[in-house]
């Protein structure tokens, strides 16, 4: 078991939260270590994110924006929508294609918003996207290696989507660095939320196959947390501290789906700090 790494990637924890939670609430539970993402809500719009974005902002919460191509009317609105976060002071971004069928102006993928972005005199230093391990229910594996190619060239560092299969997502690794893909990567995993919610989660997403590796691999023991039936991330995180593969190492942290259960999210992180001996103990 290598804590090491496990404790460098727990140190790099970001919590994914919707544009449903109020700043008053969600602030007072961020640790000064962990940054806050705020999702776009296909039913709210970017506006409410960019406003959860600068209120978290004004509270000395340190916050990076979704930005879905798909939801966003063009350059114009993109350089309103940047040059309002430079001013307030926010230097990161998250851009995806986003989840409607249909775009609402000219951006179809993550790529057209990126090469618009390109073209900004002032834009953010850091800027992720997206990566899919397990693949997409809508698009072909070879469509999105391409796709995945062609947008590092803009991003600092990229986001996959959730898995629960450490050999699957190692296997992912190899294959796309041999492919050329050099940017370092984080985990995403749901927060400590409950297993049913989690099956219908899984569902939606196309990875399903995933979640029964895990409770096969696993068992349902290890799948849920003692006292209740919840998701215990350490049976993935685990499983990837103890390979031996070298592409583990691309994996510089943990992105946090929270659905909203900030709380336990952050509770769980930090106990698990603690019982591992990490620098600073997950006091922070």
């Amino acid at each position: 078991m290598d804590n090491t790494w496990a404790c460098r990637v727990l140190g790099d924890s970001r919590l994914e939260v919707l544009p449903t939670i109020t700043a008053e609430k969600l602030a007072p539970l961020v640790p000064p270590s962990m940054k806050v993402t705020v999702t776009v809500s296909p039913d709210l719009g970017i506006d409410a994110t960019l406003a959860l974005t600068a209120d978290l902002h004004r509270r000395g919460v340190r916050v990076v924006p979704h930005l879905t191509a798909r939801g966003i009317a063009g350059p114009s609105e993109l350089e309103r929508i940047i040059a309002n976060l430079m001013e307030l002071g926010i230097d990161e971004v998250f851009v995806i294609g986003g989840d409607p069928d249909r775009p609402v102006g000219e951006f179809e993928s993550a790529l057209d918003l990126l090469e618009s972005l390109a073209t900004l005199p002032k834009r953010p230093s850091t800027i992720g996207i997206g990566a899919y391990p397990e693949g997409h229910p809508k698009i072909s594996d070879d469509a999105l290696m391409s796709a995945l190619l062609a947008k590092q060239r803009y991003a600092s560092y990229a986001i996959m989507q959730i898995s629960f299969n450490p050999e699957a997502m190692l296997t992912w690794i190899n294959e796309a660095t041999a492919a050329g893909f050099t940017l370092p990567l984080y985990l995403c995993l749901p927060g400590t939320i409950r297993f049913d919610r989690l099956v219908r989660i899984a569902m939606r997403l196309g990875i399903g196959a995933s979640l029964r590796y895990l409770e096969k691999q696993r068992g349902l023991a290890r799948f849920v947390l003692t006292g209740g039936a919840r998701y215990d991330p350490w049976a993935t995180i685990g499983e990837l501290a103890e390979s031996q593969d070298a592409a583990r190492d691309r994996i510089i942290g943990v992105h946090w789906s929270t659905f909203n259960a900030v709380e336990s999210t952050v509770k769980w992180v930090q106990e698990k700090q603690r019982e591992l001996g990490c620098p600073g103990n997950g006091s922070a």
